[in-house]
């Protein structure tokens, strides 16, 4: 018979042992009491016997049932025949969350791969030796860890209402050029197109302006890939809303009043009418001005004709620049046409086609 210290140890590594080597998600994962055995035998040294599993089980179960991890009534290890299976648990992730969760990190520059094969460490009955490879192609391109510690610093810059100094440029290539200091009061981070933004007061830009009333005016976002050093700030003050309605309420807006990651100085409400050739061309051209617009902002029109391609909608929006870039890319799509019924915009819009058949040196425009 085993020592005592050595049963502590098994009834741990069974507990182990269903976790991360039965899938409560695939119906034929499961395992027998020889396997328990073996299993425990590699991990200890020791043969148990078939007694002290059962036993060991059922002490599982009741752990489980006592810390509520599984749905009330329920039991965590469960027998089907002569194999055991083993049920979800509460707060547990799932397969589809943990693949997801893998395919992002394959996808996005700014976490590193070593986080994925964490995860895939930690959920081994999810994922075969090649799934990330296979099941979706991965970029190579990662940000490197200074800026991480960027990230981490303006995180903490937000948490503890610190002032943070930035060195700001403009990417060349891999190169950031023209860069200048600006000192900020970090109020949010935001994701957007791939890539992180911290929601700003710039601290010189809000010197002169009043507390609450026109601070807005003062709000910015820095792109993260842009930023080539984050550091404290000294004895900058922190600048902020008085009220923490009005902080949310503020960032709201200034998200919401922006295009393509670009915040306009106001809000504009834009009447729009999509005619495309046929139904599935109207359907084209608004998914892809759509993708650049959160769909909050667009209201389907009431006289919306789309058996016969007319797709009215009504967009707010920021009146940023790269509003009148998505509208022109709007305008490019074969068999659509556009109408714009904004008078502002339209004089804009007009200003921007100008501005391109002149770049195009195009003189019949």
């Amino acid at each position: 018979m085993a020592n005592s210290e050595l049963s502590k140890l098994k009834i741990l590594f069974m507990y182990e042992y269903f976790k991360t080597a039965v899938n409560a998600y695939d119906a034929d994962s499961s395992v027998s009491v020889n396997d328990l055995i073996k299993y425990l035998e590699i991990k200890t040294g020791t043969t148990f016997e078939r007694k002290s599993i059962y036993a060991d089980i059922n002490k599982i179960n009741d752990f489980i049932g006592r810390t509520q991890k599984v749905k009330y009534g329920d039991c965590w290890i469960t027998t089907e025949g002569k194999r055991y299976r083993r049920n979800e648990l509460e707060d547990e992730i799932s397969t589809d969350e943990a693949r997801l969760i893998v395919d992002a990190i394959n996808t996005t520059a700014f976490v590193d791969t070593e986080l994925c094969k964490k995860i895939i460490k930690m959920f081994p009955t999810y994922f075969d030796g090649n799934y990330s490879k296979r099941a979706l192609l991965p970029h190579d391109e990662k940000i490197n860890r200074r800026m991480i510690s960027w990230l981490n610093s303006l995180r903490g810059g937000i948490e503890n209402k610190e002032a943070r100094k930035i060195s700001y440029g403009y990417k060349l290539g891999s190169e950031l050029m023209e860069k200048t200091d600006r000192i900020i009061s970090p109020l949010a981070l935001d994701w957007e197109n791939n890539c992180y933004y911290v929601i700003a007061i710039d601290n010189a830009a809000a010197k002169d302006l009043d507390r609450d009333e026109d601070l807005s005016q003062a709000l910015r976002r820095y792109r993260l890939d842009r930023i080539a050093q984050v550091s404290y700030a000294g004895k900058a003050p922190y600048i902020d809303y008085d009220s923490e309605k009005t902080r949310e309420t503020e960032l709201k807006r200034f998200v919401e009043n922006s295009v393509s990651a670009f915040s306009g100085d106001k809000a504009v409400l834009v009447n729009l009418t999509i005619k495309g050739k046929t139904r599935k061309d109207a359907l084209k051209a608004y998914g892809a001005f759509s993708s650049r617009i959160r769909n909050n902002n667009i209201n389907i029109e009431d006289d919306t004709k789309l058996d016969k391609g007319i797709l009215k909608i009504r967009v707010r929006t920021g009146h940023a620049p790269t509003l009148y870039t998505d509208l022109f890319e709007l305008s490019t799509f074969e068999n659509v046409e556009i109408e714009i019924d904004s008078p502002e915009i339209c004089a804009e819009y007009a200003g921007y086609i100008r501005k391109a058949a002149q770049a195009a040196k195009l003189d019949s425009l």
